[in-house]
């Protein structure tokens, strides 16, 4: 009984992953194409850089009108009609900074000569005094001047399509401060979680009021540089994946979990990459994280040879945690692995765990990742050789797909899995 009841369950997967590839192009959206090393090599020689677009308004922490603006990055002669767009913001402990910083302007020129669309937005700073009442309403109003950029484009795409970019493939990045907004906007989903001293009703709610309602600001992941959240426990099994960097030797912003000093005064207590990184993987969501050793904060901000060195470093990181955020396995564009002579994966269907061969005793360090038939991502890990063992853990009877990238070569392979 128990044979033939998993037996209808396979049947009914499968029933459904072709119900999926039917309908996939329905939304009026294309795949994303990652040939030809688009996506992770700088294939256009320059940018094009649209200046002080305006995304929104809002008042700042004096009551003052605000007018939003950003600078937007496209790689000239692209011809492609729909393009992945990650939104930077840039550093300055929300006092100052601004949107033409090295470190942010840098990012985005290098991701959109590698196809991306790429913004860095200015967003409403300062607050006074120093203290943690009126530092995280200032954290708040940079989420949610972002969540207005992210809704921008979005719109953009529903009405002129002036950027075209894919509206399901937006990713939220920034660095220090910004990096702060981006993990806020991804993980801080609840009104109930912001402290009760900060009045959020009053601010328009997590949301906000910044410009462009009534459009999605989801995104499919996360670029933390150097930034730190306030609770690592909003951070909940199957939220969305993140890309950590910092130094271990940051004395800005903490590594663990600590106090944060801004203008020689304690702030608030937050939780940097490391303890990110212990939070996520506790709850199973996917954070490659790198540690610049020995380094201090934002090591890749500037024009020296080392911080040229670092930013190569951070690039080179943080586009191979991207590009597989491109495919969705579900999608009948993407090729499937059907005995192919580089990799084989066994056995298949399989009742308990699940293992990967390459046949060539190929050593790069390659990054899996299971899918389920919607395209949620279920797990992710990295391994370095030609051998490596799935786990199948509590992963439920049914239909799935692997995705194995060799991250050196930017060589993916799709399977489709089955456990019973």
């Amino acid at each position: 009984m128990i044979m033939k009841k998993n037996f209808y369950l396979l049947v009914l997967s499968f029933l459904f992953v072709g119900m999926i590839t039917k309908t996939t192009h329905a939304t009026g959206t294309i795949p994303i194409d990652t040939t030809h090393g688009r996506y992770y090599s700088q294939i256009f020689s320059s940018v094009t850089i649209t200046s002080g677009v305006v995304y929104g308004s809002n008042t700042d922490y004096t009551g003052s009108p605000t007018t939003l603006t950003m600078d937007i990055y496209q790689p000239v002669g692209d011809t492609v009609s729909q393009r992945p767009l990650i939104v930077f913001a840039h550093g300055g402990s929300f006092i100052s900074g601004s949107k033409t910083d090295q470190d942010v302007s840098s990012l985005c020129t290098t991701f959109a000569k590698m196809g991306y669309v790429t913004a860095s937005i200015n967003y409403r700073l300062g607050f006074y005094p120093f203290d943690s009442i009126h530092a995280v309403p200032a954290v708040i109003r940079g989420v949610q001047d972002m969540k207005a950029a992210i809704r921008f484009f979005r719109k953009d795409f529903a009405t002129s399509n002036t950027y075209k970019i894919q509206p399901n493939y937006v990713f939220a990045g920034g660095s220090s401060a910004g990096a702060f907004m981006a993990l806020h906007l991804a993980y801080l989903t609840q009104t109930s979680e912001v402290p009760s001293y900060v009045n959020i009703s009053s601010m328009g709610g997590l949301e906000g009021t910044s410009g462009n309602p009534g459009y999605s600001d989801n995104v499919n992941g996360v670029v933390n540089l150097c930034g730190a959240i306030g609770d690592t426990s909003w951070v909940k099994s199957g939220a969305i994946p993140f890309v950590s960097m910092q130094g271990d030797s940051d004395h800005t912003v903490p590594y663990g979990t600590a106090l944060i000093i801004v203008a020689g005064n304690p702030i608030m207590r937050v939780s940097g990459c490391h303890s990110l990184n212990i939070r996520a993987n506790n709850v199973g969501v996917p954070n490659p994280f790198y540690t610049f050793y020995n380094a201090d904060h934002v090591p890749y901000a500037g024009t020296s040879a080392s911080q040229i060195a670092y930013m190569d470093t951070t690039v080179n990181f943080v586009k191979i945690f991207l590009r597989p955020l491109l495919v969705q396995p579900s999608v009948t564009s993407v090729p499937e692995l059907t005995n192919n002579n580089d990799v084989s994966v066994y056995p298949n269907p399989t009742q308990n765990n699940l293992f990967i061969k390459f046949s060539d005793n190929n050593m790069n360090q390659h990054l899996v990742q299971l899918f389920d038939v919607t395209g949620k991502q279920l797990m992710s890990s990295q391994f370095n050789g030609s051998f490596y063992s799935i786990n199948r853990g509590n992963i439920a009877s049914g239909v799935y797909f692997l995705r194995i990238t060799d991250t050196k070569n930017a060589k993916s392979y799709i399977k489709k899995v089955v456990f019973y």
